[in-house]
């Protein structure tokens, strides 16, 4: 066991506290993600963790229906049949119940550790909207259909040389990166970014997350970090803490990290690459010795079900407009329902690296995806075509990008066209839930409406002076 994850599932709440005790820790972090992938929680002395232990910390239901920047809250629509917190009901409490297997020490502050806590509602019942308790209904039916599933996530962001602050008074173009150039894998750039890197790295290690490697990515100040591969969960947990610490890690420093999908027009994306595979019992299950390339059925009719629900899922994976900015060409994302064995310019990637290498990767998610619903979706699509036998399209080894229109299925370039089809998706209903796709499509038609209205300044340099 690290010495930052310091207890375990099975660990009794009262060996939690003496450990923090013993280790000198004062306050402790209770914290979850919610819709848009923000950490919600508070701040706690250490004298009242046992309580909270016990029975939950409360607060507020109001930051499910809050817009992602919280300049407004979302109404519930008339007729919403589920839960969607609302005025009428004057916002009531809900629980964040620790998950005493998630407790980590904070090595960026004084004294501090966290603990990374599901929803409850009153009696207990899981709040059915929350991220992560979506991303385990899925691994439970997995686990149901006899199949253990593995998750790694890959993230992009930029570091920029900006505040809180600077940022409200600049434009797009204007904002200051890292560096100025690029130099995707650059050992020499690498090297000038590195008293950042290794905070980075160095702090992340100690708060127990699994880096496995990072470089100098396509943008200028534009940094890629690999986080090893773990049970979906694990996985979703350790990507949703990284994005978090960096963050903060970066305010410490004076800069801005950020994984919004397109911060600059001229600048590459954000990504966020989902690799998954599935075991069966002791064996690889996508792994067939005997089959072409050593792709299983399972792994094809995973595949199948990625690629057949990609379209209909898009919104989960690209959930903001902004994240529709990186689907062009030769931009590295995936913008076609398409595959290949270590092919880049499809929407999924198949590695084919011998028994326990052997996984698929999806390539639609940006950097501004949530990740427990990134893993949740991804899982989900591939199990639904496990279950339905779907067999994927022809494996293609060319230059997707270059192929003309209508050649192969393209997905999604709005939101808007998404979020609709995400809404119409009885998949997405009933490997996700009524309650989450019915919440979350209003909240993303909210965030539309909140687009619709606003004037930008690329309307004002074309029509002011013109019109």
């Amino acid at each position: 066991m690290t010495d930052a994850l310091i207890a375990t599932e099975a660990t009794s709440d009262e060996a939690v506290v003496a450990d923090l005790r013993e280790r000198g820790i004062e306050t402790v972090v209770l914290g979850g993600c919610d819709t848009h992938g923000i950490m919600r929680g508070k701040r706690v002395p250490i004298d009242q963790l046992a309580r909270l232990l016990g029975h939950g910390m409360a607060l507020c239901d109001v930051f499910w229906v809050m817009h992602v920047d919280e300049s407004d809250l979302v109404a519930r629509p008339e007729g919403h049949r589920g839960y969607f917190p609302t005025e009428r009901t004057g916002y009531p409490d809900i629980f964040a119940v620790p998950d005493c297997g998630t407790v980590r020490v904070l090595p960026w502050h004084h004294r501090t550790a966290l603990i990374l806590c599901d929803f409850a509602q009153h009696g207990g019942e899981p709040v059915p909207i929350a991220p992560r308790t979506v991303l385990r209904g899925v691994v439970e039916r997995a686990r149901a259909m006899g199949f253990e599933p593995f998750c790694g996530i890959e993230l992009e962001f930029y570091v920029l040389r900006e505040t809180s602050g600077s940022l409200m008074s600049r434009h797009a173009a204007e904002l200051v990166p890292f560096d100025e150039r690029p130099s995707t894998y650059g050992v020499v750039k690498g090297s000038h970014q590195e008293p950042f890197g290794r905070l980075v790295r160095e702090s992340m290690l100690a708060y127990g997350l699994p880096i496995e490697a990072h470089n100098p990515e396509t943008g200028p100040g534009q940094f890629e970090i690999n986080l090893r591969y773990a049970s979906p969960v694990a996985a979703a947990d350790q990507a949703f803490l990284f994005k978090a610490g960096v963050k903060e890690l970066a305010a410490q420093e004076e800069l801005m990290a950020t994984f919004v999908a397109k911060p600059h027009p001229d600048w590459a994306g954000n990504s966020c690459h989902v690799h998954l595979s599935l075991t069966e019992g002791e064996r690889a299950a996508f792994f067939d010795a005997g089959a072409e390339h050593g792709m299983s059925a399972t792994m094809r009719h995973f595949a199948g079900g990625m690629l057949d629900t990609m379209a209909e899922l898009s919104a989960i994976f690209a959930p903001n407009p902004n994240s529709y900015r990186r689907f062009h060409p030769y931009s590295w994302a995936g913008t076609t329902a398409t595959w290949g064995i270590d092919n880049r310019t499809t929407g999924v990637r198949a590695v084919c690296e011998a028994e326990h290498g052997t996984r698929l990767e999806h390539r639609r998610a940006g950097g501004d995806v949530n990740p427990y619903l990134a893993a949740a979706a991804a899982l989900a699509a591939g199990l639904h075509g496990i279950e339905q036998e779907l067999e994927p399209p022809e494996l293609l080894d060319a230059d997707v990008y270059a192929l003309p229109a209508g050649a192969v299925p393209e997905l999604p370039n709005t939101l808007d066209d998404a979020v609709e089809r995400l809404a119409a998706s009885e998949i997405a209903r009933d490997w996700l839930g009524e309650d989450f796709v019915a919440h979350y499509v209003e909240m993303k038609r909210a965030e539309l409406r909140a687009q619709a209205r606003a004037v930008t300044d690329w309307e004002i340099a074309r029509y002011v002076e013109a019109l």
